[in-house]
């Protein structure tokens, strides 16, 4: 238990902030690259935990600094578990063990939410905040629900009703009822793709958030499930212009590779020629699809992030805004892939803190916090099987 409020009074918002830099960062990146590629593979957990440890420690909010304990050795130990058990499975698959093939894999998809789960708490529990550490208790069943089984069920119903449309479609005897068809059946799949999206993420920002604690503070979310369908939604249409743009410029090279199909080349020299005009006509409208996807994705992501923390709190009369723009967030994902590209990868450090300061900046906190009691939890890493190989998911971050 702690008295000292370390953050800065008289603010009821506060803004987080990054104090790296890419120059700060580079030489962090730098050696996690090189012993990485040294050791085969084996430093990645220490890498892992270094980069992370760079992030935590300078990013504030209100005054305080953020820390992050964990270790290589405990995540490294838990790939150990992981690669022994696949090596037992290959060893089974090879020699074709058919049943206990069987009973690992069924074993993997019963426990592989969980053991992301024990993946989490381990990293929230190493990640401390004035003192405070975070923790997180997840249900296994619940993790399992959210991570597996409703989506799973909800695209079998999806792949139904588009089957059942379409079959329908194909036994009308006219080709107006066969577009129809068609029509219905990627309309069927649109939706049905954005419902899933939707309650995925509502789902998942649920179990993220529901049991998530600071010291012994819970947070709390509710999201609409209809709010963040729409949210999905939108992102596909506005994936549709930049796919019809794409297809529009197309068309003429397909129609050219159409008449060539039935007509044939007169020479070596025209098959060359057209070859090079059709790689020129493709990688306008590649660019334009790739640009699409990138729209969509800022779209859908940024919505969802601000829509998820202006529905999220802290007890103790904490709330939570981001301020991000999909346009801002664009912009600063398509410059950072052109600048990676131009200097072959070693701008990454740069773009990594860009993108980090840039999300950080615009995720503000609302209340006293320092009214806000420091009251520590009890609970430690445990060493059981199951925490043990959950650390080995620790290469998927806390992210929200």
């Amino acid at each position: 238990m702690s008295d000292d409020n370390k953050f800065l009074a008289g603010n009821k918002t506060h803004a987080f902030s990054f104090q790296g830099s890419g120059g700060g960062y580079f030489p962090v990146w730098l050696v996690n690259i090189l012993l990485t590629v040294f050791t085969a593979g084996l430093f990645l957990p220490w890498a892992m935990v270094r980069a992370r440890r760079y992030f935590y420690e300078n990013t504030e909010l209100a005054g305080a600094r953020f820390s992050y304990h964990a270790t290589g050795g405990a995540i490294f130990v838990g790939w150990i578990c992981l690669a022994l058990l696949y090596v037992v499975f290959v060893i089974n698959a090879v020699y074709e063990n058919t049943f206990l093939t069987l009973c690992m894999v069924l074993l993997f998809i019963a426990f592989a939410p969980f053991l992301i789960m024990q993946g989490l708490r381990y990293q929230l529990l190493m990640t401390k905040l004035n003192g405070l550490r975070f923790s997180f208790k997840a249900s296994p069943l619940r993790a399992w629900w959210v991570m597996l089984g409703c989506p799973l069920l909800i695209a079998i119903l999806v792949t139904a009703v588009m089957g059942l449309v379409f079959t329908i479609a194909g036994s009308s005897q006219s080709m107006t009822g066969i577009i129809v068809g068609i029509v219905l059946s990627v309309l069927v799949g649109l939706v049905g793709t954005a419902l899933m999206q939707g309650i995925y993420a509502a789902q998942w920002y649920g179990l993220l958030v529901n049991n998530l604690q600071y010291g012994k503070h819970r947070f709390a979310i509710n999201l609409n499930v209809k709010t963040c369908t729409f949210i999905y939604l939108k992102a596909m249409l506005l994936f549709v212009p930049f796919i019809a743009v794409a297809l529009i410029m197309l068309a003429p090279v397909m129609t050219q590779m159409l008449h060539y199909s039935v007509y044939g080349m007169n020479s070596q020299e025209e098959m060359l020629s057209f070859l090079i005009s059709l790689i020129m006509s493709v990688l306008l409208p590649y660019f334009i699809y790739m640009v699409g996807i990138l729209v969509c994705f800022s779209f859908a992501f940024v919505k969802l992030r601000n829509y998820a923390y202006q529905q999220m709190s802290l007890e103790g009369g904490i709330t939570f805004r981001s301020t991000a723009s999909v346009g801002s967030f664009v912009w600063i994902i398509l410059s950072n892939f052109m600048v990676c590209g131009i200097t072959f990868g070693l701008a990454w450090p740069w773009a990594k803190v860009r993108l980090t300061r840039y999300l950080l900046e615009n995720t503000h906190v609302d209340g006293e916090l320092d009214n806000l009691a420091l009251v520590d939890h009890d609970e430690q890493p445990r060493n059981d099987p199951a925490s043990v190989l959950g650390r080995g998911f620790s290469i998927l971050p806390f992210a929200l």
